[in-house]
């Protein structure tokens, strides 16, 4: 949609003001106000299009789910404004270890998604690995992860069963 309205736009002759004003409205309806990441809107069109995309081509895609681990705590002791903080620390955190072919999503309160393609489940095992070694180092942060990879028929799903089972298992 957004894409369309700048196409129509610029048939039309918009002012540039006009057209870059569309281009900051078409921004800001798929991103996250307080991490800057992609918000739920763009990681269900992403996901759907990066799953047809790898069907189509035999290629491989991943996707890892994060839950911020005992959160509603932090809001309760310290405040919404340390959460806050936290939301954005482990954003900046989760966007530096991704690729940039790496889509990165917060598509809830404390819930992260990374949409992986071309990576199969155990290089995604890896990543998650490796960054939640990292996110240990902060001391303030803890998070529990869930995976799933193709061929599964529903990846956010499995993903999400997983990261329930993790945090059950907690």
């Amino acid at each position: 949609m957004p894409d369309r309205l700048q196409r129509r736009l610029a048939e039309i002759g918009a002012p540039a003001d006009v057209l870059a004003l569309a281009a900051g409205l078409a921004e800001q309806a798929v991103r996250d106000p307080l991490t800057g990441l992609y918000n739920r809107r763009f990681f269900d069109a992403a996901l759907a299009q990066n799953i047809e995309t790898a069907r189509r081509y035999s290629r491989e895609l991943s996707l890892i789910l994060f839950d911020l681990d005992k959160f509603k705590q932090i809001n309760d002791t310290c405040g919404h404004q340390a959460g806050d903080e936290v939301l954005k620390t482990f954003a900046l955190l989760l966007q530096k270890a991704a690729r940039k072919a790496d889509i990165v999503c917060r598509i809830g309160g404390d819930e992260f998604a990374v949409i992986l393609p071309e990576t199969g489940l155990s290089n995604t095992r890896k990543f998650a690995e490796r960054f939640l070694k990292l996110l240990g180092k902060t001391n303030e942060i803890k998070a529990s992860a869930g995976m799933s990879a193709l061929p599964s028929d529903n990846l956010f799903a499995d993903a999400d069963a997983l990261l329930l089972a993790t945090k059950r298992a907690r």
